[in-house]
């Protein structure tokens, strides 16, 4: 079978009409259901993909997900399944469009913005209640149905996670278009992340129909990530003077660095903006009770967890391009310090980069030199890490028979002094697999690292990275 299904062609039951879109992960098609007298979006994994069983799980866990979720403003799932190799999912079909496409034409009318953000946060609030995190709103994943009322329908689970799980952002497609409204704790492996994670990035699609303009600029991911770790929120009006002002409190609060000063429920951001349009006072926000959170680790299960942690960073397959982002916050305010500080960031910021492209580039048949380069520069509770399970580590790298290669890395800090920084970054390495000689694959890691300056030179002490799901 081709790549691409031709009209009249008939897969796993379903006849096809015609092609509706393709994407990195695969292709959707507008087919007739094989039981019932109606269109339905079929979605099936690309045969580039199908062999990744990162991506493979991914993409039934979107069908999973969504089966759960049953609600008005979220697009169903009728079935899924395997023909002929390639993973599929049946689901409903919208004739319309996307608020992405509307916003390319400028900015939407608040009123129509408010709607839009309305339906969207029942649908959010609606998973969160089921313990459900989306993790990627964006305008692109906003459906808009065409007839009178014009229905709203939050779509792509695809990278949805359990609020009870310690993610971060490794979605390896759209990584760009996802960056555009991604919260500030995303980008750290040590951060908790919960429903206030989709209160932000609802909070910058918000932005984004109000203004015509993404909440921040920059044209890499590096600029990006400084933009919401750092920057202050965008204020609309600026952008759209016409606007009610009161617009600026409700996105101000919205994307708030701190997940704790923004909105408590993607409802109580919709309430706001439905306040502001009509000019009413912007209520504070209620007070956040956290909801039960994952037990913790037991002692015994630590050292599993790190080698399951440094598999992810040196094994596992599946993204796009080799990069490392890490983050700078400059915590030094005294002019006079200034140079000396700049000296020790730089100094320190060259050697987070160096370990991070040690910890990516290894030979399976010289593991000697890889642990090697960790002990050069790893120390205290990294390195005892280290000894500790390495024995375990190597005798998964020989057997996955996998080498890596980094490329060049971008590095800022996140914060941090003269003798200790700590750094975040989405690590992403190219490997192969000699043996089978298939073609190279990626995976980006989000991590956090602690380097220190100790016996005169730097050292990595500390290396965090999500936990894997149980």
């Amino acid at each position: 079978m081709g790549s691409t299904l031709a009209h009249g062609q008939v897969f796993a039951g379903y006849r096809i009409e015609r092609l509706l879109g393709v994407g990195g992960m695969g292709e959707v098609y507008l087919a007739h259901d094989r039981d019932l007298p109606r269109f339905v979006a079929l979605k099936l994994l690309s045969h580039a993909m199908a062999g990744d069983p990162d991506v493979r799980a991914r993409f039934q866990r979107e069908a999973d997900t969504v089966a759960r979720l049953a609600h008005p403003n979220i697009v169903a799932i009728h079935a899924r399944g395997e023909h002929e190799g390639r993973l599929w999912i049946a689901m409903e079909y919208i004739d319309g469009t996307d608020v992405a496409a509307v916003v390319r034409n400028g900015p939407i009318p608040p009123e129509q913005s408010v709607r839009i953000i309305t339906e969207t946060a029942r649908a959010l609030d609606h998973a969160h209640a089921g313990g459900i995190l989306h993790r990627d709103v964006k305008p692109a994943n906003i459906l808009l149905a065409r007839g009178p009322q014009q229905r709203v329908l939050l779509a792509d689970f695809g990278i949805a996670k359990a609020l009870d799980e310690s993610v971060g952002l490794t979605r390896t497609g759209d990584v760009y278009a996802s960056l555009q409204y991604a919260a500030p704790e995303q980008f750290d492996a040590g951060s908790p992340v919960d429903h206030r994670t989709d209160v932000y990035a609802l909070g910058g699609t918000l932005y984004h129909m109000l203004t015509g303009d993404h909440p921040y600029p920059g044209s890499n991911s590096a600029q990006l990530i400084n933009a919401h770790l750092h920057l202050p929120p965008p204020v609309p009006s600026r952008r759209n003077p016409a606007l009610p002002p009161g617009f600026d409190a409700v996105i101000a609060r919205a994307l708030a660095k701190d997940p704790r000063q923004r909105f408590g429920s993607c409802g109580e951001l919709a309430a706001a903006a439905a306040n502001a349009l009509s000019g009413r006072p912007i209520p504070h926000p209620m007070a956040f009770t956290p909801g039960p959170s994952a037990p913790p680790v037991p002692k015994r299960r630590r050292r599993g967890l790190f080698v399951a942690a440094m598999l992810g960073i040196v094994l596992v397959l599946g993204g796009a391009a080799t990069t490392v982002v890490l983050v700078l916050h400059n915590s030094s305010s005294k002019q006079h310090e200034q140079q000396a500080a700049e000296e020790a960031r730089e100094a320190s910021r060259k050697f987070a980069c160096d370990f991070g492209r040690a910890m990516m580039t290894y030979d399976y048949k010289d593991l000697d030199s890889y642990k090697k380069s960790l002990d050069d520069g790893a120390a205290g509770d990294l390195q005892a890490q280290f000894d500790t399970t390495w024995s375990a580590l190597r005798g998964a790298m020989v057997q996955s028979q996998v080498s890596s290669r980094a490329s060049a890395a971008e590095c800022y800090f996140k914060s941090g002094d003269a003798t200790r920084a700590e750094i975040t970054g989405l690590l992403t390495q190219t490997l192969h697999n000699i043996t089978t000689g298939a073609n190279p694959q990626t995976k980006q890691v989000p991590v956090t690292l602690t380097v220190e300056y100790l016996d005169g030179r730097w050292q990595c002490t500390k290396l965090d990275t999500p936990q894997p799901p149980n």
